[in-house]
């Protein structure tokens, strides 16, 4: 880089096709790992809906990017500074809305984002999963887009749809792939061969694999209590993969991107003067603006106002048409669903009984496409206990129902523990008077016993009394 050009960060985004394959915390150990190479670096949390990166590293936002387009703020009160030296632009919506933007906070923004891009070296966008106007957006301003992937089958397809989706929307910028939870080399080489030779067969476009992430319990257990796994384990096997990605990407930076590529402010100063680059290609002759988008939009609903004998079934089958073939064709939904979902539930003051519909229906979509429930078993137990919290009535009638669901299901009682449950006491976990109960209990489980004798089996021969 010529010391006459200024100093701007390298532009990284990290997506995936669809959610629930570990991106943002590939993008938050990422960013520490950097970090430790002594790299200035900053993190964008450009998934709105979601704002994980906050909450992976338990942090609390309280100024958001609107404090600076209103002018109340500059950019640097609202960086949330973050364990491992790294910052954080937490939520940052508006970005790839440039357009929407008055004169006057659309200049605030380019400044801010300009601002960030001189002080920083690295700039990893975490964008939204799949392919939303907004993620083309960050994914065209970017100077590298590292794609998450895992060997699950939707994962990949939904990875080969959002870089058609970049193609057709004319994004050409690089991009490397990283595949996570895989249980060694030989199966991240397997998987991402498999990937690539779809992706350069069927879309004609290059991919290469910058490294792999392997399945660690560890990681789960970081997420659990909000820290980054590096912290949790710096010799972890995911965090000795997290390091060597941070190797393989600086390198891949310093000496194979070219200077000056990839820019966030710039991409907001395009897109408020409707370049090429911030455009639907001309290619597409169908191509509709907001105004004949919207009448399209009004004739179709007087349409179905009019048309007396339009049953409930037509019309489902009609939208369901329509959707499937925007899918066939765009490779995304024609609107964002969970954006829907909570208007539709605020819009309603959140009726019990449509918003439990709702979350069943999702509940049961998931387990049958993914042959797999939405929860672990230990997320379902910490919602029973969040559910039961300082109700001990509760807890003991919840504590009884599922022992009795494990017998139905097994045919004898759940086993407990009794080195967990003693392991627990010795550590100071429960309240005096749980354990005034427990010993009360134990008393009363003696006394019946000694009240009743039962028959014990005879010791085997040298066994110790």
């Amino acid at each position: 880089m010529s010391s006459a050009l200024p100093i701007r960060a390298k532009v990284i985004a990290v997506t995936s096709g669809k959610g629930g394959v570990g991106k943002t915390n590939i993008s938050v150990n990422l960013a520490v790992a950097l970090a430790s190479r002594r790299r200035r670096v900053c993190l964008f949390d450009a998934d709105t809906n979601q704002a994980n990166v906050n909450i992976l590293l338990g942090l609390r936002p309280t100024l958001t990017l609107e404090q600076v387009l209103d002018g109340r703020h500059p950019i640097d009160d609202i960086l949330l500074k973050a364990p491992g030296n790294i910052s954080i632009v937490p939520a940052a919506s508006g970005i790839a809305n440039g357009t929407d933007l008055d004169e006057t906070r659309r200049e605030r923004l380019s400044e801010a984002l300009f601002s960030l891009e001189r002080d920083f070296d690295y700039l990893l966008v975490d964008t939204a999963a799949g392919a939303s106007q907004d993620v083309v957006f960050f994914l065209r301003a970017a100077a590298l887009v590292v794609l998450v992937i895992t060997p699950e089958p939707t994962s990949l397809t939904n990875a080969f749809s959002l870089i058609r989706v970049m193609r057709r929307e004319g994004v050409h910028t690089p991009i490397q792939v990283i595949v996570n939870q895989v249980a060694d080399a030989q199966e991240f080489r397997a998987v991402f061969r498999r990937f690539k030779g779809a992706v350069e067969k069927y879309l004609q476009c290059h991919v290469d694999a910058i490294g792999h992430v392997v399945s660690d319990e560890t990681v789960a257990t970081a997420v659990r209590i909000q820290r980054p796994v590096i912290f949790l384990r710096y010799d972890a096997p995911a965090s000795l993969c997290f390091y060597e990605l941070a190797q393989q990407l600086d390198h891949l930076a310093s000496d194979h991107l070219p200077a000056n590529t990839g820019s966030l402010a710039a991409a907001v100063d395009r897109a408020s003067i409707g370049t090429a680059e911030s455009r639907i290609p001309v290619s597409e002759p169908h191509a509709l603006g907001r105004t004949r988008a919207g009448d399209l939009l009004s004739h179709v609903v007087e349409a179905v106002r009019s048309t007396p004998d339009l049953n409930q079934d037509d019309m489902a089958a009609g939208i369901g048409a329509l959707i499937s073939a925007f899918i066939h064709r765009f490779g995304t939904l024609p609107f964002p669903i969970d954006r829907m979902l909570y208007q539709y539930l605020e819009h309603n003051g959140y009726p019990a009984e449509p918003s439990r519909s709702i979350i069943l229906t999702l509940e049961n979509l998931y387990e049958r496409h993914e042959r797999k429930p939405l929860r672990d078993i230990e997320a379902s137990v910490a919602k029973l206990m969040a559910d039961a919290h300082e109700d001990e009535a509760r807890m003991a009638a919840l504590a009884q129902h599922v022992a009795q669901s494990f017998k139905r299901q097994f045919g004898h009682p759940p086993p407990l523990s009794g080195s967990a449950m003693i392991e627990s006491v010795a550590l100071g976990q429960h309240a005096p008077q749980t354990l005034r109960r427990l010993q009360h209990a134990i008393e009363e489980a003696l006394q019946a016993r000694a009240a009743s004798p039962v028959e014990l089996s005879a010791p085997s021969q040298g066994a110790s009394e």
